[in-house]
């Protein structure tokens, strides 16, 4: 029987300089591994180092992921199946949740290779935590349309879902879109729907507020850039 490695999904820290936000059992195991798939290899030797790893960088070998798939998952299983244990690691966040790498897990699964999911911050479970919504039933839509037109059908169809279901919805944007879809949110829904705004995640700036829509029109909106976690909810 062939002896496969174990693959590791490791959290990273969400926000610079929040190291602090990992479990020590989450630092150990990175510092017991040689072998990592990651987004980009740079920010994850950058990221390593800030650890003070008992290693040298330079003896990691990381292969980065083929974010079009163009590739395939076949050859990032090859040190696994050596029997190397391996660390599937986040450019921000936990691994495989609006994140690459689900099909690497699959793929693990298919060949009976032992998967182990690792603690660490989670912004899409932090800001539902602090959003006072339906914490037993939600869903999570990733990133939303780009374009307006899209946007604003989604959003829509969105909060007719949160209405009729009552689960809270959940979406996520990046800093440079973050104002653009708030302002649309607050042209596009009921007054009566409740908006959180989660903004910076477990940084210095971190500000989570929930208000109705209503409530929200009569606030400024900081023109500020900042990843954002969005919910809306009856």
């Amino acid at each position: 029987m062939q002896n496969y490695g174990t693959l590791y999904l490791i959290p990273c820290p969400i926000a610079e300089d929040t190291n602090s936000t990992l479990p020590q059992l989450t630092i150990d195991k990175i510092f017991e591994l040689r072998n990592f798939i990651a987004e980009r290899a740079k920010t994850t030797r950058r990221f390593i180092k800030t650890l003070n790893p008992p290693y040298q960088i330079s003896e990691l070998e990381i292969e980065e992921l083929d974010k079009h798939g163009k590739t395939g998952v076949d050859k990032y299983l090859n040190a696994l199946r050596k029997g190397k244990d391996v660390g599937l690691i986040s450019e921000a966040g936990c691994p495989c949740i609006a994140d690459p790498g689900g099909k690497i897990v699959a793929q693990a699964y298919r060949e009976h290779i032992k998967v182990v999911p690792l603690v660490g911050p989670s912004s899409i479970l932090l800001a539902m935590m602090a959003s006072g919504m339906n914490g037993q039933a939600f869903t999570f839509h990733g990133y939303l349309p780009v374009k307006n037109d899209g946007l604003k059908s989604r959003l829509r169809k969105l909060e007719s879902e949160a209405q009729k279901t009552g689960y809270a919805q959940i979406f996520m944007e990046t800093p440079y879109r973050s104002k653009k879809i708030i302002d649309m949110i607050l042209k596009s829904l009921s007054p009566k729907t409740r908006l959180c705004i989660a903004k910076n995640i477990t940084s210095v700036d971190e500000e989570i507020k929930t208000k109705k829509i209503s409530e929200w029109q009569k606030t400024p909106i900081s023109e500020e850039k900042y990843p954002a976690i969005l919910i809306i909810s009856p």
